[in-house]
């Protein structure tokens, strides 16, 4: 019998629990709330991806997801009794509780099939813990578990147009073997899962960074530093070390709490140019990389940045799931000996169609020949043109011509040639750019690539008024064009460091 004073435990609680055990008491407990969510996400596929999966079996119920969790539970058991196949199964064992995608029952074998959808194009390990966590609940119910299948998204699917049929665009794969056969590291993990639940039955419990095994590897990414490191919480800094891992915590353990407090004999030669830039409070800057690097410049240079879409559902003939699909460019062409800045941009607005071909008949219009082009981590920049002049292959000799002539921005930041105070260990434009400029992402509407990546999908998917997509246009061009003038700014930023302007 279920305990309703019991707080049920869930599957994403024990996953929590596998990644660091005291978030999952700090939450459980309520002296945290769970961290929200972020605004974007694939459910704006999820619906038509679950359509999809359901189409593979036929005359199954399913409980309705409006349904109260009590509801949905009884529902459950009732057609668990009568032996049917069930679409979002819900089920309780104290005082565990899941969600099932699909409970099939095999009447030749007389046993459930625990089956699960996921829009990934591989399996991962918390998905087979995932169905470790259903198959306890379901045998708490008495169930006899028989098998385990994915239903995930075949990669190497290309879109030919048209309606998506499931039999291509979808592999069902049988993991019972995989499961059975790891089923020793799945035991390990569960049962100081188990004796956990029994040990505090929810009881007060005290927390330690240290102590917690498994844990955060860092408290940078901590939920409650003031729990789990009291006292130390501004310790967190000795995490900013690049390349640190596993050693920023044995640094805290050692007591170093600080830049300045870990010695130089356990550090690397970048971790020592982080330390004595904090030290300091000056810019570390590498003279003679950055003439290296700048050698072969041309005086007109570009920054290029671009915005895409990639759904796991794809829109566009010959498109991969998961394949990047550009909509936005942002490109900025400064003239060094005149100073002259242009901007150049193109945003297909023309949700409705396959935005590839505009955008790279525009793109080869705007960026003179010959020219450097600078952008940030520019393999995605590559990878964008390239795979749209396979599909269009008249631009393939475009291509060509301007892949020799892209720089990475991103490098230098990478391995350090610059380093300032500011950027507290990262690597990114958007920590990079308040440090050396006025400018920052933090007044925009959209902060990120994932949420551009997001509110686009949004315009395709028609889940915005006609005054909203307006706005949605304009934050999307202004979100871009800050990435390609940033790039400019760090640039000159740059030449004037090593006095050539």
């Amino acid at each position: 019998m279920f305990d309703p004073q019991i707080t049920p435990v869930t599957k994403s609680q024990y996953l929590q629990y596998l990644r660091c055990k005291n978030a999952f008491h700090l939450v459980r407990e309520g002296i945290i709330p769970k961290p929200l969510t972020s605004s974007y996400g694939g459910y704006l596929e999820w619906g038509d991806f679950l359509q999809l999966c359901r189409s593979q079996f036929k005359d199954s119920a399913s409980i309705d997801k409006t349904l109260e969790r009590e509801e949905s539970i009884q529902k459950t058991q009732e057609w668990i009794l009568e032996k049917k196949s069930i679409f979002h199964a819900h089920l309780r064992s104290k005082p565990f509780v899941s969600t099932v995608e699909y409970l099939e029952y095999d009447p030749d074998r007389e046993g459930w099939i625990l089956w699960d959808f996921r829009p990934i194009g591989s399996v991962k390990q918390d998905i087979l813990r995932s169905f470790y966590f259903h198959k306890k609940v379901a045998e708490g119910m008495s169930l006899n578990v028989i098998g385990y299948k994915l239903i995930r998204i075949q990669t190497k699917y290309i879109f030919p147009g048209g309606p998506i049929y499931p039999e291509d665009y979808l592999l069902i794969e049988d993991i019972t073997p995989r499961m059975e056969s790891e089923w020793g590291t799945r035991e390990e993990e569960w049962k100081p899962f188990l004796f956990e639940i029994e040990r505090t039955n929810e009881q007060t419990v005290q927390f330690s960074f240290l102590d917690s095994k498994p844990s955060c590897r860092s408290l940078k990414s901590c939920w409650s530093p003031s729990h789990c490191a009291e006292g130390k919480e501004n310790a967190k800094e000795i995490f900013d070390f690049r390349d640190s891992s596993e050693l920023a915590k044995q640094w805290f353990a050692l007591g170093y709490n600080s830049y300045e407090s870990v010695p130089d004999s356990e550090l690397t030669p970048i971790q020592k140019i982080q330390k004595q830039a904090h030290i300091s409070g000056k810019t570390y800057f590498d003279r003679n990389a950055f003439e290296s690097y700048l050698t072969n410049v041309t005086k007109t240079v570009a920054f290029l940045d671009f915005e895409s879409i990639n759904p796991y559902l794809p829109l566009y003939p010959s498109t991969r799931p998961f394949q990047h699909v550009p909509y936005l460019y942002s490109l900025h062409i400064w003239d060094s000996e005149t100073d002259t800045l242009t901007h150049k941009t193109y945003l297909h607005e023309d949700v409705g169609t396959d935005p590839r071909l505009a955008v790279i008949t525009q793109l080869q219009k705007d960026l003179p020949e010959g020219i450097t082009i600078f952008s940030f981590n520019d393999f995605f920049e590559k990878l964008i043109i390239q795979e749209t002049a396979t599909a269009f292959p008249e631009f393939l000799e475009f291509w060509e011509r301007i892949k020799s002539m892209f720089i990475d921005l991103a490098m230098p930041f990478k391995k350090l040639w610059i380093y300032h105070p500011g950027q507290n260990g990262k690597a990114s434009l958007k920590e990079i750019l308040p440090c050396f400029s006025t400018e920052s992402h933090g007044g925009l509407s959209i902060r990120e690539g994932q949420d551009a990546n997001y509110q686009y999908l949004r315009l395709i998917k028609k889940q915005v008024t006609a005054e909203e997509k307006k706005r949605v246009l304009e934050d999307l061009k202004a979100y871009c064009k800050l990435d390609s003038y940033g790039l400019f700014l760090i640039y000159r930023m740059l030449l004037e460091r090593l006095s050539v302007i």
